[in-house]
């Protein structure tokens, strides 16, 4: 509130004002004193007494809006947790609905020059990729063979989505999908591509039409997605969950070791089955994580538990696009944890 408002108004409007002013949300003793001063004062007030209102005034507003903008901060926190855990139920039900099978066609977070996951890169090796660096920080560049890839194929997990180093998606030149160029890519407002997008296959070749926009592998004769399949006879790259970080998704860390269990981290982009609408219990759409940089892949990530001893695949949690999990979420809602 202006001074000048305070002065034009009535010796009534001006008593009306102060006595509407809640001493609780005055911060110091030395304010609130004054401000119980004038409240009993049945006279007008001084120039200098209406100052201190005002700067009574301007100092709740400030309150008011630091706490509306952590309200917004724990909202959107509370909405991630929600959207875990909706992903969580979602994949079950997928799989109690389609015989025993868990989605796939899921975003490999890897990236090569030919679609195999053979000797792949991961897409956060440098920092100009872009996975979050506490995502990428939370995982480990590893590889899996033999049991462990029959056992994600039998599971219903069989093929994945790679980026492309040498796609051309619409609007961009060859080479644009590079690890160097990549996030340039995303920023750029002559082309289409996103963050969300990124491992979506290329583009127009000018024939179909196909392409979404991002730098996944295409048919060249068509432009439909070229999806990797998984093999059992490959060494396949692939991001995995370290034994160290098992117990904040409540697995045992004794056991995460090859031969053992495999804990396997892979997007959860549209292109997964799970988005597919003709699929009994699927889901309308791939949600976003938003506390990530607008150039950096901002789907949530899905680890499965490949337990070779037990001989099955178990989904073990579901990983925000910062790394982390629930749990961690729920500190940031609570203000136990910060952002």
């Amino acid at each position: 509130m202006k001074l000048i408002n305070l002065l034009s108004m009535s010796r009534k409007q001006q008593t009306e004002v102060v006595n509407g002013i809640d001493p609780a949300q005055v911060k110091g003793r030395a304010l609130k004193r004054q401000l119980t001063r004038m409240k009993k004062k049945e006279g007008g007030f001084t120039l200098l007494e209406l100052l201190v209102v005002v700067g009574i005034i301007a100092a709740i507003a400030g309150t008011a809006t630091i706490l509306l903008r952590d309200t917004d901060r724990q909202a959107m926190a509370a909405a991630h947790v929600a959207m875990m855990d909706e992903l969580m139920k979602g994949i079950e039900t997928y799989k109690k609905l389609n015989a025993e099978s868990f989605p796939t066609t899921f975003d490999s977070l890897m990236r090569n020059a030919t679609n195999t996951l053979v000797g792949a890169a991961s897409v956060g090796a440098v920092d100009t990729d872009i996975l979050n660096q506490d995502l990428f920080g939370s995982l480990a560049a590893s590889t899996i063979t033999g049991d462990a890839a029959q056992l994600l194929i039998d599971s219903g997990v069989t093929n994945v989505r790679i980026i492309d180093n040498a796609a051309d998606p619409n609007g961009a030149a060859a080479g644009d999908c590079s690890a160097t160029d990549i996030k340039t890519l995303i920023g750029h407002k002559g082309n289409n591509v996103t963050a969300s997008t990124i491992f979506r296959t290329a583009g127009d070749n000018g024939v179909t039409g196909f392409g979404a926009n991002g730098c996944g592998y295409g048919d060249a004769a068509t432009s439909a997605p070229a999806n990797y399949t998984l093999s059992s006879a490959d060494v396949m790259a692939i991001h995995t969950w370290p034994s160290t970080g098992a117990g904040r998704v409540n697995a045992d860390p004794a056991r995460i070791v090859p031969g053992d269990q495999t804990l396997v981290a892979l997007g959860i982009g549209p292109d997964s089955s799970l988005f597919d609408p003709s699929r009994r219990g699927a889901m309308t759409g791939a949600p976003i994580y938003r506390h990530v940089a607008a150039d950096e892949y901002n789907r949530f990530v899905v680890l499965f538990n490949v337990d070779e001893t037990a001989g099955e695949v178990r989904l073990q949690a579901i990983i925000d696009g910062a790394g982390d999990t629930k749990d961690e979420e729920l500190g940031e809602w609570d203000n136990t944890r910060p952002t």
